[in-house]
This record gives C-alpha cells, structure tokens and sequence, in this order.
C-alpha cells in the first residue's frame, strides 16, 4: 500500500512539472528544438498547415513546404516547394546522380531530369536530359576501372503523337549526333565523328537590317544621327557587318526617344523594349555606346 501511494505520489509530480514546463513562461522554448541529431523513420514535413500537401492539390502532389518519406510504404522522396537554393563557400557545390544493381552489374543510366506538364490526372513528360555510361559494346565492361568510365549525355523529347520519347541528342566524347530518326529512346546511332546529322539538312539564316525606329521625341540639344546595330549569336555587333543605308538612320534634334519597333527574328533584338539594353551608334565619330532601351 505503501509503495501504490509513493507512485501515484511521483506520477503527480511529475505530471505537474510537466505542465509546468509547458505554462505560459515556457511557450517560446517549446517553439525552438535544438538536437544534435534527428531520425525521422517515416515522414518530416516541413508546413505552416502541418498538412504535407496544398489543400486541393493532394492529387498533383505540390507540397506546402519541403515533405520527406522514407520507404516504408512505397517510394521515398523529396518533394520541396518553390525555389531550391543551394549555396557553397570557397568551394564549388555539385549535384551527382547514383545508381547501382545489387547484384553488382553497372547501371549505366543512374538517373535524368524531366520537365512534366499535368494532364488525364497524372504528370506527363515533354522534355528529358539523361546523363549515361557508353554503351558495352561501345567500351567492354572489362575496360571499366577507375580511369575509365565514359559517359554522354542524352537529349530527348516527346513529338506529337508518339507516346515514347525519341532521342534528340547524343553529346559526349567530343562528338555529337543530332536528329530524331528511328524509334523509341535509341533512335538516334551514336556518332562517330565530331557532328553527326540524322534526317533534315542545315539551314542558315542571316542577319537582318533592323527595321527603323519611329522618334518620338528629342530634347532639342542638336542634330544626332543613329543607326541601330543587330546583335547576333555572339551577344555583340558584328564586326564585319556593313552599317545599314542612309535610309534606316532616324535623325532627331538631340538624345531621341524611339518607339519599339515590331521585330521578327532574334537579328532585331536590339530594338526590343523586352530587352535590358539596346546598342546605338552615332555617326559622328564616336565609339558605341549602351542605353535604355527606348532611348538612343
């Protein structure tokens, strides 16, 4: 009898203390949990909600946070929300991808990044970039050690109508082989020189003159002559290109503010009002120069 009343006596106590711990006074302490470390055997959902998904999004699984499971009933994950920032200091950050068989074989394909768009209640791939081992027959598995471990990357899309995705690039080696012929995710050969083209032809567009920009208004501080400069590949003017005629200089009478003009082709992107900057040149003797887009 003793004994029974000394426990019920403890176990007061300790439930008073307790509640203690969690009153009023203590209620920002039980905020914060410091710990050296954290073993989650199923889920770690990080939420405001503390559900692990966005209500009404549960079936397009988008998290409300960050939510981790581990694979206790199916696949495990990370799934975040927004933006992933990664960050490193005094040394360069990387992202590896791994992948092996348990019975030892190589798995040359350890993994790929996809771009998914939600249709008929599930994910659907457009786009996929898959980084692989050459093939066995490329570089026999007895070749493989650790100086030896080719790889290349693999370009894929889904086309209209074909529910598989057909090999658009293979880059790696040095050599590319660029394409879409054959079938299914190995339609495209490996190349076996530098460039490789598989179906249709190379095209080349050149540069065209910029249209002229309508001037909207100057400031009066004298007489200025411009011509706009197309910027090419290179994200500069090309040196060896020609200015364009008298006729597509707009004349103004001082620093100008020139209308957008309408473009059609990445040749007149330098006019654009979409674009940071623009280059203007003056044709009396001075050296470029960059400004807002809508000012020359």
């Amino acid at each position: 009898m003793k004994e029974r009343l000394v426990t019920i006596a403890l176990s007061v106590a300790t439930t008073f203390g307790l509640m203690q711990a969690a009153g009023p006074g203590r209620a920002e302490r039980a905020k914060v949990l410091e710990v050296d470390r954290l073993i989650v055997r199923q889920e770690l959902i990080v939420s405001d909600t503390g559900r692990a998904w966005e209500d009404g999004y549960e079936e397009h699984q988008i998290p409300r946070g960050v939510y981790a499971r581990a694979l206790h009933d199916g696949p495990g994950g990370l799934w975040v929300r927004s933006r992933l920032i990664k960050g490193e200091i005094d040394d360069p950050f990387d992202d590896r991808f791994h992948a092996l068989e348990r019975d030892g074989r190589l798995r040359l394909a350890p993994g790929h990044i996809s771009w998914n768009v939600w249709l008929d209640g599930h994910w659907r791939q457009m786009a996929i970039i898959q980084g692989e081992g050459l093939e066995l027959s490329e570089v026999p598995r007895e070749q493989w050690n650790g100086t030896t471990h080719p790889g290349r990357l693999r370009f894929q899309s889904f086309r209209p109508g074909h529910g598989e995705p057909l090999t658009d690039v293979l880059l790696g080696q040095g050599k590319m082989s660029l394409g879409g012929g054959g079938f299914g995710g190995g339609g495209l050969p490996p190349p076996g020189e530098a460039l490789e083209l598989w179906g249709g032809r190379v095209v080349e567009h050149a540069i065209a003159t910029p249209a002229t920009p309508k001037v909207l208004q100057d400031d009066g501080s004298g007489k200025h002559t411009y011509a706009v400069v197309a910027v090419g590949v290179q994200a500069a003017a090309r040196r060896h290109q020609s200015p364009p005629p008298p006729p597509a200089w707009p004349r103004s009478d001082g620093t100008a503010l020139l209308a957008p003009t309408p473009t059609s082709s990445s040749a007149t992107a330098a006019t654009s009002p979409a674009r940071s900057e623009s280059r203007v040149r003056r044709r009396c003797g001075r050296t470029s120069r960059r400004s807002d887009p809508l000012r020359g």
